[in-house]
């Protein structure tokens, strides 16, 4: 133990001797390790930020979609399909979402307005997020009240304040116009994919009740997709093979595959496996600069080998063992790569926190991504300062001490 530790002494003492050659043999260690850390943290950051959204919207939700190219008018989804759906004790909720794109406006202000138009199993559907007040009712879009939900950054630009329960804003789309109450306001969807400045950029969101909505939009109770939320998720294949089967048998188009189902949960776990490659696909090849760096130690390495071979002539003439020499030319190139690694770290966790921050979204580190990549740069150390090691250790002391 003795001796290791005098090793690293004179590791670090060679190391403080050449400080300018040391830090550019570091170099590309650096730049590895720091990639690799960036890359990995920012990548488990965006698929947690993702998994996030995704469990926000709900894991528990299903997308019954209508093949239109296979299907005629006949086959869409109605208002009547919906109730024999819901009557399925599977089925929480369900709701179609019809989308607008109009103009909001409260007095003389004016935005450009997202308009969703979908029943109370809306909020659940998308994940809406309430900030004041509640989102409109089963009552409400049955009897087709004008109420509306919008979200804070409309609040904010309107009124200047999310306490709005009761004032009204108006809504155009197209030709019509109509005037809704506000029953609720919601965390704007934009948040925390966007800065708050692009916020002012984006279009509002409105949230109306179907019934209501369909008058808005001009259309028809007649709908290409549906989302059915169960009660817990792993009823949710159970639940998309009863809802076709429902529709089928209602339409009368059993056997002509025109309804097909998405599960939002299944579509996790593919975002998941899909993001885990990339990731490690795009770290891998960061780590090459490692290599590149490991050339490096290994080239700089023999360069000090040729500059002490007096040195080493003389320690062997003294009694030095073959072993002693390897472990003394091994732990400095050990040493290099790991203090490189260290350096690597830290500025890959500060280019973690400036990449995620810009992206929106906090970076993951995890003690094996930090741990394992801080090890491999050691690694890489001791596998590139084998052969000036060996070198170094298998010289003649004769040959050595005549070395000019």
């Amino acid at each position: 133990m003795s001796n290791i530790y005098e090793y690293i002494k004179m590791a670090i003492h060679n190391i403080m001797a050449n400080k300018g050659r040391s830090f550019l043999t570091m170099l590309g260690i650096i730049i590895g390790i720091a990639s690799v850390i960036t890359i990995i943290a920012a990548g488990d950051g965006v698929r947690a930020y993702m998994n996030s959204q995704l469990e926000a919207v709900g894991t528990n939700t299903v997308i019954i979609s209508v093949d239109t190219e296979e299907g005629s008018e006949n086959d869409l989804i109605t208002n009547e399909d919906i109730e024999a759906l819901l009557e399925n004790e599977m089925v929480r909720a369900a709701t179609p979402q019809l989308t607008g794109y109009g103009t909001g406006s409260f007095r003389k202000s004016t935005i450009m307005a997202s308009i969703y138009c979908g029943t109370e199993g809306m909020e659940t559907a998308n994940g809406v997020s309430m900030v004041s007040g509640s989102f409109f009712t089963e009552s409400d879009n049955l009897s087709a009240r004008n109420v509306c939900v919008i979200d804070d950054v409309v609040a904010q630009k309107f009124f200047g304040t999310t306490d709005v329960i009761g004032l009204e804003v108006t809504l155009e789309y197209k030709d019509n116009m109509k005037s809704y109450r506000i029953v609720g306001v919601c965390k704007s969807p934009y948040s925390g994919f966007v800065t708050d400045d692009m916020l002012d950029f984006l279009p509002g969101t409105f949230y109306v009740p179907l019934n209501s909505g369909l008058t808005l939009l001009n259309e028809k109770a007649q709908y290409s997709s549906l989302y059915l939320i169960s009660n817990d998720k792993s009823q949710n294949s159970a639940m998309s093979d009863a809802a076709v089967r429902i529709l089928e048998a209602r339409h009368n188009n059993a056997g002509r595959s025109i309804y097909y189902s998405q599960d939002l949960s299944s579509q996790l776990d593919m975002i998941n496996d899909v993001m885990g490659l990339v990731t490690n696909f795009i770290a891998a090849v960061a780590a090459i600069s490692l290599m590149v760096g490991g050339i490096g130690v290994m080239n700089i390495m023999l360069v000090s080998v040729t500059e002490r071979t007096r040195e080493i002539g003389i320690r062997k003439s003294l009694g030095a063992k073959t072993n002693a020499i390897l472990l003394q030319f091994l732990t400095e190139s050990t040493i290099i790569t790991l203090i490189g690694g260290l350096i690597g770290l830290v500025f890959g966790v500060i280019g973690a926190y400036i990449f995620c921050t810009i992206g929106g979204f906090p970076p993951v580190f995890t003690p094996i991504s930090i741990i394992g990549t801080v090890l491999f740069s050691a690694g890489v150390g001791i596998i590139f300062g084998v052969y000036p090691a060996k070198k170094a250790a298998q010289m003649s002391p004769i040959e050595a001490l005549r070395h000019d």
